[in-house]
């Protein structure tokens, strides 16, 4: 075997020091195929301070023998030479000796085409038959594959990749192997798992889903990521306080527009789950809390997916961990009973926002469609009845809690009154432009200058009914209508997003959660910069959540 130049220059500084070094892994493998070789794994029978007093260690894990080191300007990763106890946490061994021998070495590695050595003779040394199954093109697991992927399930994923790569076939009983352990995959940090599927959508993404659907991982963790989408938070769904997620759950559920393979899809950052109760049904602050509990239950079930924040700086994290951040917020502010009590109790839960009133007056203010009324409309706003004075208290104590005010549903004389009271930027989570569509649902563009004077948001309502006159149209064209008229009033730095998916019709365009890069889309046709686009979708919200809640 023609060896690398640069091996042979540092196995020679590893030679004079009395140690081996051989090439391994990858740049075997890819050497024996003839490919061009975009990385360098070599492994050595020297330790870790051995090798410092002679190379420049750039990354170093000591507990399992691996350095990054700098040599001749090319960046190569050396490990050394070491047999593996049983593992923890599916990932990582609990037992690490280190060795003397590739052939000591080789029963750790995952795959024989992978476990091949070359030494600085270029001699190649295959202990599984490596050679012969590069010549069968037959992905083949060391050891037992049952055992092997429950030691480290992100072997499925190397598998596949591996398969895609090199178009190999995977021996049946790994493929078996594969399918009756792919629920192992939930148990891993869903990062790591991305990094795998995003190595083979770049090879073609159409093979890469069909490949990892065929062996049922999507039934585990979603691999049709947003990686070249605009994140998106989401102001406001119904999603939780409906009955299929008891049944069917948050992960898949086709029944929902928003689940978290939706989300996944279009690169979520953040989703505000509100807890909407129907006045007129009673029990509000006890019902309210079971939600609560349905959305904490399917967040443990998917903890590796999506978890619970309360501020910026949790959100963020999780999104670094590519996670959903789950925010909590309630529709209806009567779920307090009247009770400041209750409204702490809730922050103390999580929740970080409220919608002051739904469609019924309560103990707060009044709504702008009041369903009491004999003469419920949604084209007349109610410009006399506005906050209560315990309204008012509610305001304040928000305030300094860290809870962020939303108005939406409110009447219009309730919206003056939060704009005079509120020393907090306010939102109106999930409405839209009156002058473009006259429901009352909608704000006016007097109330679209005072929210913007004030620093707050206006999250665009998927409604077809708030959006246009012709519900059975596609949306997505009067979405942008709205956008553009909001920005025209107050600019870009008002507005955000607010579905109300999974509370209203399916909007035609755009009729679920993984299909919000559509209405990326369009706003680019309408001349938006991708700068205006990204606030809109999720810069302008986080502000709002780095500015109000603690």
């Amino acid at each position: 075997m023609r060896l690398i130049p640069l091996y042979s220059k540092l196995e020679k500084e590893f030679s004079k020091r009395g140690f081996s070094l051989y090439i391994v892994g990858g740049t075997s493998r890819d050497m024996i195929l003839g490919r061009n070789l975009l990385d360098y794994d070599f492994v050595t029978n020297a330790k870790i301070d051995e090798m410092r007093e002679f190379l420049e260690v750039k990354n170093c894990f000591e507990s399992v023998g691996s350095i990054t080191v700098e040599y001749d300007g090319v960046k190569i990763d050396i490990t050394t030479l070491r047999k593996e106890g049983g593992y923890i946490d599916h990932r990582h061994p609990n037992d690490v000796a280190f060795v003397n021998t590739p052939k000591e070495d080789a029963p750790r590695r995952d795959f024989t085409i992978n476990a091949i050595y070359i030494d600085k003779n270029g001699n190649i040394l295959d202990y599984y038959d490596g050679m012969s199954d590069i010549r069968s093109r037959i992905i083949r697991m060391i050891g037992s594959p049952e055992q092997r992927i429950k030691e480290d399930p992100l072997r499925i994923l190397r598998a596949l990749r591996f398969s895609l790569t090199f178009d190999f076939s995977i021996n049946r009983e790994l493929q078996n192997a594969i399918r009756d352990n792919s629920y192992l995959l939930k148990e891993l940090p869903y990062r790591k798992c991305l990094v795998e599927i995003k190595k083979m959508v770049d090879i073609d993404k159409k093979k890469a889903l069909s490949l990892l659907k065929k062996y049922e991982v999507d039934n585990y963790i979603p691999v049709d990521y947003g990686f070249d989408k605009v994140p998106v938070c989401d102001m406001h769904c119904d999603t939780i306080t409906r009955k299929s997620v008891e049944f069917e759950g948050l992960y898949d559920n086709e029944e929902l527009h928003i689940d978290i393979k939706k989300m996944m899809k279009s690169r979520y950052l953040l989703q505000c789950f509100a807890v909407f109760i129907n006045a007129k049904e009673g029990s509000l602050f006890q019902r309210a809390n079971l939600y609560i509990d349905r959305l904490e239950k399917e967040i443990i079930k998917n903890a590796s997916l999506i978890t619970k924040v309360t501020k910026y700086t949790e959100a963020m994290d999780a999104f670094s961990r590519n996670k959903i951040a789950a925010l909590l917020t309630l529709e209806e502010g009567g779920i307090i009973e009247g009770n400041i009590d209750n409204l702490v109790k809730l922050y103390k839960r999580g929740v970080r926002m409220m919608t002051l009133t739904w469609n019924y007056p309560n103990e707060i203010g009044h709504p702008n469609v009041n369903m009491f009324s004999p003469h419920m409309n949604l084209f007349t706003p109610d410009e006399e009845h506005g906050l209560t004075p315990f309204g008012i208290e509610v305001i304040k104590w928000m305030n300094k809690l860290g809870m962020i005010i939303d108005v939406s549903h409110l009447s219009d004389k309730g919206f003056y009154d939060v704009i005079k009271y509120s020393t907090m930027p306010v939102v109106a989570s999930h409405s839209n432009a009156r002058e473009v569509r006259g429901v009352s649902r909608n704000l006016s563009d007097e109330m679209i200058k005072l929210l913007a004077s004030k620093h707050g948001l206006i999250g665009i309502n998927y409604c077809p009914d708030f959006l246009s006159k012709d519900s059975d149209d596609d949306q997505i064209k009067y979405m942008v209508e709205h956008i553009k008229h909001i920005k025209d009033i107050g600019g870009v730095g008002i507005i955000a997003l607010g579905s109300d998916f999974d509370g209203i019709p399916t909007p035609r365009g755009l009729e679920d959660a993984s299909k919000m890069n559509k209405l990326k889309e369009a706003l680019i046709k309408e001349g938006f910069s991708m700068e205006e686009i990204e606030k809109i979708f999720y810069k302008n919200f986080l502000r709002i959540l780095k500015r109000v809640c603690k």
